[in-house]
């Protein structure tokens, strides 16, 4: 009774595509950011400080998004450790397994 299976090449690509979308988000959360304070000090006005508020809070949102992409990064990870760890004591275990059946043949 065979369970699924993790593809670890899959896993591993799925963890570069989220590095790649990490380190892209940042940048742009940066230039949202900076845009932020340029338009604050471009403009005085009530108009000109909504328009730095937006751009405060999509920067928020961008950094939120990044540290989320982060813990994503993070837990597949983890995912590729347990599926090697749980490769690995299955392994032991079929391992055991025939050394037992063979000493148990030869008595």
């Amino acid at each position: 009774m065979a369970g699924p299976k993790i593809d670890i090449d899959a896993v591993q690509s799925a963890m570069s595509a989220v590095d790649d979308g990490q380190a892209q988000m940042e940048a742009v959360t940066q230039q949202i950011l900076a845009s932020s304070g340029l338009s604050l000090q471009a403009m005085k006005a009530p108009a000109g400080q909504v328009a730095a508020n937006t751009f405060g809070q999509l920067g928020g949102g961008g950094k939120a998004l990044a540290e989320q992409l982060a813990a994503l990064r993070d837990d597949l990870g983890k995912l590729v450790q347990v599926a090697l760890a749980g490769s690995d004591d299955a392994t032991a275990a079929a391992k055991s397994g025939i050394a037992m059946t063979t000493s148990a043949g030869m008595a």
